[in-house]
């Protein structure tokens, strides 16, 4: 059995960057993220949801 943690003691997380997606899209509709060399898209589709590909 483990002895039970003192969460006052826990190292704090930070919250995961927060970014509004009309500072990403700007004025268009779709974004490419480039990640470890891989191309990702992010695009707003007609019913306003977010879909990522590869």
């Amino acid at each position: 059995m483990q002895p039970a943690r003192d969460e006052s003691t826990a190292p704090a997380i930070p919250p995961p960057r927060r970014l509004e997606s009309s500072a990403l899209f700007q004025l268009e509709r779709e974004v490419v993220i480039v990640h470890h060399g891989q191309e990702y898209r992010l695009r707003v589709t007609k019913s306003d949801k977010l879909i990522l590909t590869k």
